[in-house]
């Protein structure tokens, strides 16, 4: 479990938490732009669906690294989730593509 600690009379957990929260909602409203309108900047639907799968994994990551305090975790474990995310990512991207 983190540690609390305290710097210039702030909690260092809580403000790395609200900060997280903060990616994962600019992360969310990215998402619906891109997925409001499939004509992304005249770019079409299939990069605008590869963006979208692009943003789900950084929110996957954000919330593994951030929530589940894989942040402190060995660094094995750390770099499995991060090499899990960015694979599963271009498999379902590069299957999106091919169909």
């Amino acid at each position: 479990m983190t540690t609390l600690t305290a710097v210039n009379g702030k909690n260092v957990h809580t403000a790395y938490v609200v900060g997280a929260w903060g990616v994962l909602m600019a992360l969310t409203a990215a998402s619906w732009w891109v997925g409001a309108d499939h004509g992304f900047a005249g770019l079409g639907k299939n990069i605008a669906m590869v963006s979208i799968l692009v943003l789900t994994f950084a929110k996957i990551f954000v919330v593994g690294h951030s929530f589940m305090e894989l942040r402190e975790a060995a660094r094995w474990l750390t770099t499995t989730f991060t090499a899990w995310c960015v694979v599963l990512c271009l498999v379902l991207s590069a299957m999106y593509l091919a169909i």
